[in-house]
């Protein structure tokens, strides 16, 4: 294994309790500059199998691809006996909470960036999965999650530091996945909630036994918008190789992002999609929108052994034609097909997800920050973004 160390973090002893004995474990901290400099099989050997986004192929796919100013770092602890106990994704982004203020006040800011270029432009140090809304700390079962879990701390708050970076942000957690991640409250993060996920745990055998299981004034909705899609001459089509075409799904990607009416960040090249498609293999596949020998839009898809993860959508510049409703119901019918436990629909549009049968379900953050006033930005994001869906009836009969 070749290790580039990107700062020097002694060595931690901790005391655990096993078997009513004190034992001392002295574990072992370097943060590589590249995934690629740890061996992928070790890696993905901890990451499990149910964590693509978590894997070594998807992390050096995201690192190759040169996503905005991003910078990558992975904190990698070892015991005494040189055994991989934990380790992290860690990168450095610029991010303009600007957008998060009403358009009188982005005015101001504007003139005020003619004196202070980076006002309100803050370099965020983010723990998490790259891309997608999932964690990415992952720590060997059976070891001391706390003392584990401050060899990471101790390592992401080294990587802010020399970046100089004032804000610290450790994110996505479901609910059932804090058990020992509030540790860090005692490192003195705050806790926040971040924009939703919407997913649906699959329990059907079929596609026809999903939509058989819903409330007739839900199906009826479903089958409705299907056939307006139809009508407009519109199929989806699946594509294992999509890399030849990146080209053009990182113009669609634009196209969605300049409409955005809010919080946007990560710009998406064609190396993002070509690397998806080289790197991750069948874990990757791109859900297509035709009309007639026309690709009109494109959803990426990531599949794991329990996950079926829609990623980016993109379209073609125009007035929408359900598009979207089309490669999202084409991932519904893919992950029940799979067979995967959870189909991940991702963040936003939660009145059209929740009308479909997803879960509109709490994602957690720990942030840090040597700055109160971003504290009040950050709690900003779940509101100003579209936290909660509406409440709706009960989708399916049972």
């Amino acid at each position: 294994m070749s290790t580039t160390p990107f700062l020097p973090l002694p060595d931690a002893v901790f005391t655990s309790r096993r078997g009513g004995e004190h034992e001392a474990t002295v574990y072992r901290t370097v943060v590589l500059t590249s995934i690629r400099d740890i061996d992928a099989a070790r890696w993905d050997e901890l990451a499990g199998d149910a964590s693509v986004v978590r894997s070594h192929a998807y992390l050096d796919a995201v690192e190759q691809a040169g996503i905005n100013d991003c910078r990558y770092y992975y904190p990698a602890v070892y015991n005494q006996h040189d055994e991989l106990v934990a380790q992290a994704c860690v990168y450095t982004i610029s991010t303009d909470f600007s957008q998060l203020l009403p358009a009188r006040l982005q005015r101001w800011v504007a003139g005020l960036r003619r004196l202070w270029p980076r006002f309100m432009s803050v370099r965020i140090t983010e723990c998490a999965s790259p891309m997608v809304a999932g964690h990415a700390l992952t720590i060997r079962q059976g070891e001391d999650r706390a003392a584990l879990l401050g060899e990471l701390e101790i390592a992401i708050n080294g990587i802010a530091r020399s970046a100089h970076s004032g804000l610290i942000v450790i994110r996505d957690f479901l609910g059932s996945e804090r058990e020992g991640v509030d540790e860090l409250l005692r490192h003195g993060y705050a806790l926040r909630q971040n924009m939703p996920l919407a997913r649906i745990r699959v329990r059907w055998k079929s596609y026809d036994e999903y939509l058989a299981s819903m409330r007739a004034r839900y199906r009826k909705d479903v089958k409705r918008r299907l056939q307006r899609a139809g009508a407009h001459g519109q199929t989806v089509k699946t594509l294992q190789q999509f890399g030849e075409h990146a080209e053009t799904w990182a113009a669609q990607s634009q196209v969605v992002l300049a409409r955005a009416q809010r919080f946007k960040r990560e710009r998406l090249g064609p190396a993002y999609y070509a690397n998806m498609d080289r790197k991750l293999g069948k874990h990757s596949l791109m859900l297509v929108a035709c009309r007639e020998e026309r690709m009109v839009a494109h959803g990426m898809v990531l599949t794991d052994a329990e996950n079926t993860i829609a990623t980016f959508f993109g379209r073609e510049a125009g007035r929408p034609s359900a598009e979207w409703f089309s490669l999202m119901n084409e991932v519904i019918k893919l992950g029940i097909e799979r067979q995967s436990r959870y189909i991940h629909l991702g963040l936003g549009s939660y009145d059209a997800k929740a009308l479909v049968g997803a879960d509109i379900e709490p994602l957690y953050l720990y942030c840090r920050t040597r700055f109160a006033p971003l504290n009040w930005l950050i709690r900003m994001v779940p509101e100003l973004m579209g936290q909660r869906g509406k409440a709706h009836k009960q989708i399916f009969r049972d």
